[in-house]
């Protein structure tokens, strides 16, 4: 069986010691794929609560359209459209979007699937929200980085509103980022490792889970991490400005300390 180059599978011997050759694509165009809800889904919390709290924080309208910008396997934006609202999910994955429509079909939801890079998706004025979650925002170097927030302004109507939901990155720069621990997971042991590059200011997560059947598999990434100074003047930058800055979509205070870091921009 073929595996995506940004995945290592071995059954049985650890993987250190072993030789890997370099990515030859990009890490957000392989990892992505069937086994990503193995590995991340133990992260990930109640959809269905976080929306729930979302709609709390930006107070849409009801029917109002929404973009769910890196949408995934429509975690979000199948609850979204339950509940009544007119929702586009973007991604570059065509296997999370065949995930995201399968779900669909079967929970009778009604959602506009469209694949495509976030840092050429544009529809001019049309969305009252725009929402970047589980850290989908960050992807590239600073100037695609903030092309997509650009996007994204072109994208809303005046008044809309972009929610990020992101790594804290007060933690990295004062050291207090680097991490490593396991966890019990449904499926086996899932090792999870974080370095934080205070220079480059970019997180390097790697994951590995060895399943039940012996099988290893393991993905890598690397995510540039805004401080919000950075964020509010890249907000600005693109005709958008910053309303407000929360720990948590709960609306929780942004402390030092704070494991997520949820910024709310609207356009003027």
């Amino acid at each position: 069986m073929d595996r995506p180059p940004g995945f290592l599978v071995d059954r049985g011997a650890p993987l250190s010691g072993k030789r890997v050759l370099p990515l030859t694509r990009p890490w957000y165009e392989t990892i992505f794929d069937e086994r990503y809800p193995e590995l991340f889904g133990p992260l990930e919390r109640n959809p269905e609560e976080e929306v729930a709290k979302i709609l709390g924080l930006l107070s849409l309208s009801p029917g109002a359209p929404v973009l769910d910008l890196g949408c995934g396997r429509g975690r979000h934006a199948i609850p979204l459209s339950l509940r009544g609202y007119r929702v586009t999910g973007v991604d570059l994955s065509e296997k999370m979007l065949d995930l995201a429509r399968e779900r669909a079909h079967r929970e009778g939801a009604s959602v506009e699937w469209v694949r495509e890079d976030m840092r050429t998706f544009v529809r001019r004025r049309t969305f009252d929200a725009c929402l970047s979650l589980f850290t989908s925002f960050g992807y590239f170097n600073d100037e695609e980085n903030e092309k997509v927030i650009g996007n994204v302004s072109e994208s809303l109507k005046e008044g809309g509103a972009l929610l990020l939901d992101l790594r804290n990155a007060q933690k990295g720069l004062a050291g207090e980022e680097d991490m490593e621990t396991e966890v019990s997971v449904p499926s086996g042991r899932l090792r999870l490792s974080v370095r934080f590059d205070r220079e480059s200011r970019r997180a390097r997560a790697e994951h590995e889970l060895v399943r039940r059947d012996g099988i290893r598999i393991s993905s890598a990434f690397d995510v540039r991490i805004y401080s919000e100074e950075e964020l509010t003047g890249m907000v600005r930058r693109s005709g958008m400005r910053v309303t407000a800055v929360h720990g948590s979509l709960d609306g929780a205070p942004f402390t030092p300390g704070a494991e997520r870091m949820v910024v709310i921009a609207r356009r003027d």
